[in-house]
């Protein structure tokens, strides 16, 4: 028997690795539990249905959390918990308007921060200190690559995503010979409903099947850090190293 939490199930990327999951379950290890929460009651109902009709041996549980605050990420962590251990926790909410919507609205630009960086790192806190509690299990947060360098393009974005990447590795320290193992997911732009504003740009969004299976396979060997699709891993190394007065010259 096993059991898999996502914290912000309705997301394209959270979608695509439950799938995984479930096509990859072994029956013979007995049922796969999926406690999915999120925010929207019909959203989260349609993923939990979809996900049922995939296999009769998983059992999919729902929980209406509104992880934009902070109390409900406390009390989502708690419920994703509350029928006994969980084996792997997903943390895969977050927003992303656009850097000019933030540029027009203080409070876009507050809660896109404070969604993405302080409570994307409060929920993996939380779900950290249970999983060490309980003894063992692992933890998946989503990052992305907008956090290995601050870019004209979206750098508030980025500097949340940066936040999450040092306290994500600070908690795999704290976690550091024990059994509890921590990965953290740096996608590439994705084919999500989230960046369907990037549709027809100069970016090649990934599709979603290659992120989640990537993702999966990860957080299945224990990898600290997955970038993906694996080119993204070549290309930010590259843009960090790049000299300043060169970096200052791009539209990145």
């Amino acid at each position: 028997m096993r059991t898999i939490a996502v914290l912000g199930a309705t997301s394209g990327i959270a979608q695509g690795c439950l799938r995984e999951w479930v096509a990859g379950h072994d029956p013979s290890t007995g049922r796969l539990t999926l406690r999915l929460i999120g925010r929207d009651r019909t959203r989260l109902e349609r993923v939990a249905a979809d996900l049922g009709a995939r296999s009769a041996e998983v059992e999919v549980t729902t929980a209406l959390h509104d992880l934009t605050e902070t109390t409900a990420v406390s009390q989502a962590v708690d419920a994703v918990f509350a029928d006994g251990p969980v084996d792997v926790v997903m943390v895969a909410f977050g927003t992303m308007p656009t850097q000019q919507d933030a540029d027009a609205d203080p409070a876009v630009a507050a809660d896109l921060l404070t969604v993405n960086g302080t409570l994307t790192l409060l929920a993996a806190h939380l779900a950290t200190l249970r999983l060490l509690e309980q003894g063992s299990g692992a933890l998946a947060v989503i990052g992305s690559v907008a956090g290995d360098r601050g870019r004209r393009s979206n750098y508030l974005y980025g500097a949340a995503k940066a936040m999450v990447a040092t306290g994500v590795a600070g908690l795999q320290h704290r976690t550091a010979g024990t059994s509890v193992a921590i990965t953290l997911v740096k996608p590439g732009p994705t084919a999500t409903p989230m960046t369907d504003h990037l549709r027809g740009g100069r970016l090649s969004l990934a599709k979603v099947e290659t992120v989640a299976g990537d993702i999966v396979r990860g957080v299945e060997g224990g990898r600290p850090v997955v970038y993906t699709p694996r080119r993204w891993r070549l290309i930010m190394a590259v843009i960090r190293l790049l000299p300043r007065p060169v970096f200052e010259r791009t539209s990145l």
